[in-house]
């Protein structure tokens, strides 16, 4: 087993991995926290929109929908 080569890298290339590691985790967590942000405003974004419409605040029958219908033929 002694005479089995382990390959390892210098310590100071180890650390620069680990570094530059670091940053890319802690860029994917922003972005996730970022996500579950949005997704939560979307929710509620919705849950105030049902609410508005079945409370009768706005008329959904006239709602034009932004251009839903854009490039649609009957």
């Amino acid at each position: 087993m002694k005479q089995i080569p382990i390959p390892s890298i210098p310590r100071t290339e180890q650390d620069e991995i680990v570094r530059l590691l670091d940053i890319r985790v802690g860029a994917l967590d922003l972005l996730h926290r970022k996500l579950d942000r949005q997704e939560q405003l979307l929710t509620e974004r919705r849950q105030a929109l049902i609410t508005a419409a079945v409370t009768g605040q706005f008329d959904v029958t006239t709602a034009s929908g932004r251009n839903v219908t854009d490039g649609v033929t009957a």
